[in-house]
């Protein structure tokens, strides 16, 4: 060791030494899994859902995720679990009236403000705590609606206090869990989806014997040679006229571009000449010069 131009080895270079467990900031950890999409990793904004572990996701981010299961890369990690939008809730979220976009835009985009109270766009309507995980929040499964969990236990009630739905306590899901009670709500959540998989198939087998024809989920309409009349200011004539204002829309940007490519072909022999493709079989001598020296 030694004499070789004056270096001197450490003792970490010579003997394997047992690494040094990395120390995850907590703050990071809450600020990422309340403040943004567990999925593609953006700034939550709503609709917000939730799944079966209590995981936060951008709705637009699960509805890509279920069309192409390669639109995240790790998404197979994260929720491999969803497989549709049944699979998730979309949550009933209170804001916050004290929350400014404006002023909490910067620390709400990046995770460099650590030191500072980041407000959180959402509040338990009845204690008014922020959603920001340093209290425990649950939602109910039933109806999305979102509450902390102290005062949903401090309540006592079977109804849920902001729609009136009723609940179980087998309804009530915790947001962001610890990795205990999230091993927990894995093998029960397991459970609850073997467990209405054997329903439907038992569901099916019944109606089978009993010789009832099973209701398909899309019906075939193509048999129905008159449809009836939309009435006047309904949420069906309103989608109606939206479609047809886009169908037009499109229309004509597609008018556009043929016009376009027409007058593209169209273009007069100098334009042409001008992006016309060059000769490169000539060498730097005879190159633009019309072959003089050729």
């Amino acid at each position: 060791m030694g004499n070789d131009g004056g270096s001197i080895p450490r003792r970490i270079e010579l003997v394997k030494e047992k690494q040094k467990e990395v120390k995850i900031n907590p703050d990071l950890e809450r600020v990422a899994a309340w403040f943004y999409c567990a999925l593609s990793k953006q700034p939550l904004q709503p609709p917000i859902v939730a799944c079966g572990l209590g995981k936060l996701y951008n709705q637009d981010a699960i509805l890509e995720y279920i069309l192409d299961k390669n639109a995240y890369g790790d998404g197979d990690k994260i929720c491999s679990h969803i497989t549709s939008p049944k699979d998730t809730v979309k949550l009933n979220l209170a804001p916050n009236p004290a929350y400014d976009e404006a002023k909490n835009a910067q620390d709400s985009t990046t995770m460099g403000h650590l030191d500072k109270d980041i407000k959180s766009r959402f509040i338990c309507p009845v204690s008014m705590k922020e959603m920001n995980g340093k209290h425990r929040f649950v939602y109910l499964d039933t109806c999305g609606c979102t509450f902390a969990e102290q005062s949903l236990k401090e309540i006592k009630t079977q109804e849920c206090v902001s729609c009136g739905k009723p609940f179980t306590q087998d309804n009530v899901v915790v947001i962001n869990p610890h990795k205990e009670e999230l091993d927990r709500m894995k093998t029960i959540l397991k459970e609850k989806k073997a467990k209405a998989k054997a329903e439907r198939k038992a569901k099916k087998a019944a109606a089978k014997e009993a010789g009832v024809p099973i209701e398909k989920k899309r019906k075939r309409e193509a048999d129905k040679s008159v449809s009836p009349p939309i009435p006047t200011g309904s949420p069906a004539q309103k989608k109606l006229q939206m479609n047809s204002t886009a169908a037009a829309v499109m229309g004509k940007v597609s008018q556009e571009l043929a016009e376009k490519e027409k007058n593209k072909k169209e273009a007069s022999s100098a334009i042409k000449s001008i992006y016309a493709k060059k000769d490169i079989k000539g060498n730097y001598l005879t190159m633009g010069t019309f072959n003089r020296y050729a």
